[in-house]
């Protein structure tokens, strides 16, 4: 059962961060919240659902950014025309994220909050160069997705701020693939990597395998070294495996993803 608490539901942003606070927590899909709730992790006063308030889920383009709404769930990006057109290895990696449930009811602004450290979303969203903006009742402030998680369970956010919006930055040549390990629901180890088509240069990102994801920077597709990857991240053994395991899994995932993308590369020439 969960314990007792209060429920509001606002329709305004305006109306949701005059609610929100220490005591009083904001959720959409609720798919990680209430199992914290259930287990007593987590005994919030208050509950802040934000599925009534406008524009919070919407998907769109802005002057070339893709702007995706923190409460738009899973599923909406996976089936968005838009995401599909400006980010289109966000739209492979939300498919993949969870099972259909919480696919269906979880967010993509919920998971990023949640911070929980073997989320496929942030290791695509920090390869994709993305910032997250956040609103107070003071203002708003924007923060690179790569700075926004400080460990397991642990952001940036603010008790009295609210993910409002994921913004990725306009590339028409981008391309990315992502690649995982996974024996359970949740990925052992998680592998972005992006080519921004211009200059070449690439970004690889891991996810899952540590507190945080690990980003590194390579000047050309030919450049990208999976041994680097592996030496770069800082594994936390667990029920997944060992240590040096997941180094090795490491190099593994960013080779293969090095090969899928050539093969991108290569076929859109």
């Amino acid at each position: 059962m969960l314990p007792d608490f209060r429920l509001v539901r606002p329709t305004t942003l305006e109306e949701a961060l005059a609610q929100i606070g220490e005591d009083a927590l904001p959720y959409a899909g609720g798919t990680e919240l209430f199992i914290a709730m259930r287990g007593r992790l987590l005994q919030p006063g208050t509950l802040v659902d934000l599925k009534r308030v406008r524009g919070l889920a919407d998907i769109r383009v802005d002057d070339g950014w893709l702007v995706v709404g923190a409460a738009a769930t899973h599923d909406a990006v996976a089936g968005s025309e838009a995401v599909r057109e400006h980010a289109p290895l966000l739209a492979d990696v939300a498919p993949g994220v969870g099972n259909p449930r919480v696919r269906a009811a979880g967010t993509v602004g919920g998971n990023l909050c949640f911070a929980e450290p073997k989320s496929d979303v942030v290791t695509a969203l920090v390869a994709l160069g993305a910032e997250l903006t956040l609103a107070s009742a003071e203002g708003t402030r924007t923060v690179p997705a790569a700075e926004f998680h400080r460990g397991p369970y642990w952001t940036v956010r603010e008790d009295r701020e609210l993910l409002t919006e994921i913004r990725i930055p306009p590339a028409p040549d981008r391309r990315g693939v992502y690649v995982k390990f996974q024996t359970r629901e949740r990925p052992t180890v998680g592998v972005a990597l992006v080519t921004d088509g211009g200059s070449g240069a690439c970004r690889l990102v891991v996810g899952a395998v540590g507190e945080v994801p690990v980003s590194l920077e390579f000047p050309s597709l030919g450049a990208v070294d999976p041994a680097a990857a592996a030496e770069a991240v800082d594994p936390v053994a667990d029920l997944t495996e060992s240590v040096e395991y997941k180094r090795h899994v490491t190099a593994v995932m960013a080779a293969r993803a090095k090969e899928r993308l050539e093969e991108a590369v290569a076929g859109a020439r």
